[in-house]
């Protein structure tokens, strides 16, 4: 039998246990991978750091083929650089990245959503209204809880798009989502600030009902946008302020 971490599935997000196996039969491969996904996610692996082997086996408790075998699922994701002959190190946070990251995005959420309004039924209705509610009641009840309005939030965007119909484009739109998440957590302050006054979510919402698939479309790709405040914690956070 695979030697398994103890760390309980229950405690990893949906986005950190991705791809990875599910229930009691998920490997000790599967349970790195999503472990160390969702250190880089959540900073607790900084941007730009150098990822020792040592370092890793002594933090999730594991042999060199699961480290190896997970940061090369990483650097495909593209949270992980491979160095030739270096090692390994987390993708940086760089202004040139967030740009084009915010670019694609837009447009792969804009694609996603329309097939998904154009296409779900009413079960699909119901499920983006629960998730609207939820992410709601986040910012009335859970105010400063950063991470639980994330995850709702997160919850929202994908029940959005879960009746596009394409596993590849779904799979290609949540690494990109995870992406330009892990630059939102650089400036949690104003993405907390922005919750609270949130206009834009209601607005999608009210247009997926209707199912006018043009107005989804202009509004999230409003919605998907770059923030001075994240460029400037760029640039802060790599000595260019």
């Amino acid at each position: 039998m695979p030697k398994r971490l103890t760390t309980p599935r229950d405690t990893l997000s949906p986005e950190q246990t991705a791809g990875v196996g599910d229930g009691p039969s998920m490997t000790l491969s599967g349970r790195v991978l999503a472990l160390m996904r969702a250190d880089i996610l959540e900073l607790r692996l900084q941007p730009g750091s150098k990822l020792l082997f040592e370092g890793l086996r002594e933090k999730y408790d594991v042999g060199l083929s699961p480290l190896r075998e997970s940061l090369s699922r990483l650097v495909v994701e593209g949270l992980v650089v491979g160095e030739d002959r270096r090692g390994f190190r987390v993708a940086p946070l760089t202004e040139e990245d967030f740009y084009d990251l915010t670019a694609l995005r837009r447009e792969i959420e804009a694609l996603a959503i329309a097939r998904s309004v154009e296409r779900g039924g009413d079960m699909w209705e119901a499920q983006l209204v629960r998730a609207y509610h939820h992410m709601s009641l986040a910012r009335v009840k859970l105010a400063g809880d950063m991470p639980e309005w994330s995850a709702r939030n997160q919850a929202f965007h994908e029940a959005l798009v879960s009746a596009c119909g394409s596993p590849r484009l779904l799979n290609l739109r949540r690494q990109l989502f995870d992406q330009f998440m892990r630059y939102q957590r650089i400036a949690p302050r104003h993405v907390w600030r922005s919750a609270t006054h949130d206009t834009d979510h209601k607005q999608i919402l009210d247009a997926a009902i209707a199912r006018d698939i043009e107005k989804c479309r202009t509004l999230v790709k409003a919605h998907i946008k770059v923030l001075d405040v994240i460029v400037d914690a760029i640039r802060s956070q790599n000595g260019k302020a």
